[in-house]
């Protein structure tokens, strides 16, 4: 085909500004975040003791963020790829074959993507300055000793690059690329009950697995097995995730009797997938929340009981900063929940946008559109904090029971947190409202 039509379908366009834009937030946040995480399990590795517990602080850092950065970058990179339903449709029509159609559109995400990596990396260099406002063994860190290897400044990038040109291949490959599967979006979700058994099993397999760790296994083996815990549960709530935003979806569509609640529980029904995703990374910061705020809850009862007298200063220096990491842990979660929020609120109003005029124009009230638009997300967000909370307190279910003995009050201040995080969901749900205004107002409804 002629290559101008082609450039000119695969420039930027204007209604691709806000995903853009949003992508290149989301990019540049994500390597920014992971710079940071790294200076500061590489300062909690590097402290001058023989007290392990450094270690596991430095290694629990990594392991708990590991996942909700991936999935932030992922997730921008994946709506992006989505949203580009009617080009992609075009380039198909005029005789492009589905492969060269993917490669375009996995190009076009990873081009940006680059851009916004690319930011954020150069901002990291700023990080050292910035954290040194911190104190790690009781003592200021100082920018000097905070920079990375030379090797992770360059493997990180092109890291997170490639992970954002996977996700947006992972977010295509459900779509029939052909010319009419394209426009339509045929992504027909199955979702069978072995997700809820598959998950079971392994939730069973890590309590277990907590249950019997001892300091007899060694620091490697500890570390591993936690390691493989958190992994496991994080998989667990992806994949049950969506069978359960679709059951109670179901439940919910036969039994209401309200139109907004009803069009809401359809709308997930026909990808609880894309539901799920759009809170999944509150599911993980509750399941962060809860055992770091146990853990707090109890460090911060034996840093004043009688016990302190018998410990030595290595110890009650790696109870102080182990606070402060759980505190540095559950502000970068809930930044990162923020940021996917208005990621995912406004990517889902210009891919749904056909459905909104459509109800605008049968008659239904702007503000039960808005509210239908709230109740979708408020559904799978009650589910993802509940599933998650769940999970976490059958992890640790030893851990809670003592914070809930000797540190009532740092329950009450998870589950204030957790109140929150659901508001904070409701609040990106808002704050996107302007956008559903400009596309039931924008001229292209043809009326």
């Amino acid at each position: 085909m002629n290559a101008r039509p082609l450039f000119l379908l695969i420039r930027p366009h204007r209604g691709a500004a806000v995903i853009t834009a949003l992508q290149v937030l989301a990019s540049g946040l994500t390597a920014l975040l992971t710079f940071a995480v790294g200076i500061l399990a590489r300062a909690y590795a590097t402290v001058p003791t023989e007290e392990v517990g450094y270690q596991v602080l430095a290694f629990g850092l990594v392991a708990l963020l590991v996942v909700p950065l991936i999935t932030l970058g992922s997730a921008a990179a994946r709506l992006a790829a989505r949203s580009r339903d009617d080009r992609l449709a075009t380039l198909r029509l005029l005789g492009l074959t589905a492969a060269r159609v993917r490669r375009l559109a996995v190009a076009e995400v990873t081009l940006i993507a680059t851009v916004g990596v690319a930011l954020g990396s150069l901002l990291s260099t700023s990080l050292p300055l910035a954290l040194a406002a911190l104190s790690v063994y009781g003592e200021p860190l100082r920018p000097s000793e905070l920079w990375l290897p030379w090797w992770v400044w360059v493997t990180v990038p092109p890291t997170l690059v490639a992970i954002a040109g996977l996700s947006a291949l992972l977010g295509l490959r459900r779509v029939v690329l052909s010319p009419l599967g394209v426009r339509l979006r045929q992504d027909a979700p199955r979702l069978s009950i072995w997700r809820v058994v598959i998950a079971v099993v392994v939730l069973g397999v890590a309590v277990l697995v907590t249950q019997l760790m001892s300091p007899g296994w060694g620091v490697v083996v500890l570390l591993g097995a936690l390691t493989a815990v958190v992994i496991a549960v994080m998989a667990v709530l992806g994949v049950v995730g969506p069978f359960l935003v679709s059951l109670v979806a179901r439940m919910t569509a036969s039994s209401t009797s309200d139109p907004a609640r009803l069009v809401a529980a359809r709308g997930i029904q026909d990808d609880p997938r894309a539901a799920w995703r759009a809170v999944s990374t509150l599911a993980v910061a509750t399941f962060i929340l809860i055992p770091a705020g146990s853990l707090l809850g109890y460090l911060d009862t034996i840093s004043r009981s009688v016990s302190r007298e018998i410990m030595t200063h290595d110890q009650l220096s790696m109870f102080a900063d182990a606070r402060t990491m759980l505190l540095v842990l559950v502000a970068l979660s809930f930044v990162v929940v923020a940021c996917q929020v208005a990621i995912t609120q406004t990517a889902a109003i210009l891919e749904n946008r056909e459905l909104y005029v459509a109800l605008d124009r049968i008659g239904m009230p702007r503000a039960s559109i808005d509210r239908m638009r709230r109740l979708r997300v408020a559904i799978s967000a009650n589910i993802a904090v509940i599933g998650a909370a769940v999970a976490a307190v059958a992890v640790t279910l030893i851990l809670v029971a003592i914070a809930v003995a000797v540190a009532p009050l740092f329950v009450v201040a998870i589950a204030v947190l957790l109140a929150l995080g659901l508001l904070l969901i409701r609040g990106g749900v808002a704050l996107t409202g302007p956008v559903l205004w400009r596309v039931l107002a924008a001229p292209e409804r043809g009326e």
